[in-house]
C-alpha cells in the first residue's frame, strides 16, 4: 500500500485557518498550540511537522486572513467598472474589514495593532510583512487612479502623486478605523469615511462630483 499524500501546503493553510478562528475568538495570549491542533483536527505533535512555534502560526493566521480580504476585495472590484465606484469600494470594505461592532475582527484587529507596535512583537520583528500587505493594497488602488486617468475621469497631473495618494488613502482608512476601535465605535465611522472620500474623489476628478456615500452595490 503506497503512503498517504499530503499536500503540505493545503495543510499548513488548514492549520491557519483553523488557529485563525481561535485567535479572533480568545486572541494570541488565551490561544495554545493544542487548542489550536484540535480545531484542525490534528494532533498536536502533527503541529510541530508544520510549525515551530505557536508564533509562527499566528503569522501564518494572519497572513491567511489578509489573503482573504485581498481576494474578496480583488473579486469585489472585477465587478465595477467605474473607477469612482472603486475607489469608494476599497473604502468600503477596508472599513468593513476592521468592523468594530464585530467582536471578532475587533479582536483580531487589535491583536495585529498590539503585536506589530510593541518591540518584541511577533509581527514587530517581521516588518517585511507589513510592507507586502501594505504594497499590495497600494497598488490595487494605484492602479484604480491611472486606469480613471487614461479613461478622462480623474485628472492626468496626478499620474505622477499615483503612489502618494495611494499610500495616504490608506492611510487614512487605517487611522480612522483605528480611531473607531479604540473608541469602540465612539463616532460615527461611516461619516468619516465619507468626508474624507468625497473630498478626496473631488480632488481628482476633472468633474467634481455630488457623491456623497461610500456604499456599494
Amino acid at each position: 500500500m503506497s503512503p498517504k499524500f499530503v499536500d503540505k501546503e493545503q495543510k499548513i493553510k488548514e492549520i491557519a485557518q483553523a488557529a485563525l478562528k481561535l485567535f479572533a475568538q480568545k486572541g494570541y495570549a488565551g490561544t495554545n498550540v493544542g487548542q489550536i491542533a484540535k480545531s484542525a483536527g490534528i494532533g498536536k505533535g502533527t503541529i510541530y511537522e508544520y510549525f515551530e512555534a505557536k508564533e509562527d502560526i499566528f503569522i501564518s493566521a494572519i497572513m491567511e486572513w489578509i489573503s482573504q480580504f485581498e481576494f474578496q476585495l480583488s473579486a469585489h472590484l472585477e465587478k465595477i467598472d467605474d473607477p469612482v465606484q472603486r475607489l469608494f469600494a476599497v473604502a468600503e470594505m477596508t472599513v468593513k474589514w476592521v468592523d468594530p461592532l464585530d467582536p471578532a475582527t475587533m479582536r483580531l484587529s487589535l491583536e495585529i495593532l498590539q503585536q506589530s507596535l510593541m518591540e518584541g512583537g511577533i509581527i514587530f520583528k517581521k516588518r517585511h510583512l507589513v510592507k507586502k500587505i501594505h504594497d499590495g493594497l497600494c497598488r490595487m488602488v494605484m492602479d484604480i487612479l491611472l486606469d480613471g486617468i487614461s479613461r478622462g475621469i480623474f485628472k492626468p497631473e496626478i499620474a505622477r502623486d499615483a503612489e502618494t495618494i495611494a499610500n495616504n488613502l490608506l492611510a487614512c482608512l487605517d487611522g480612522i478605523s483605528l480611531h473607531s476601535l479604540l473608541s469602540r465605535n465612539d463616532f460615527d465611522l461611516k461619516s468619516q469615511i465619507d468626508f474624507y472620500m468625497q473630498n478626496l474623489i473631488n480632488r481628482i476628478l476633472i468633474e467634481p462630483t455630488t457623491r456623497t456615500s461610500f456604499e456599494v452595490s
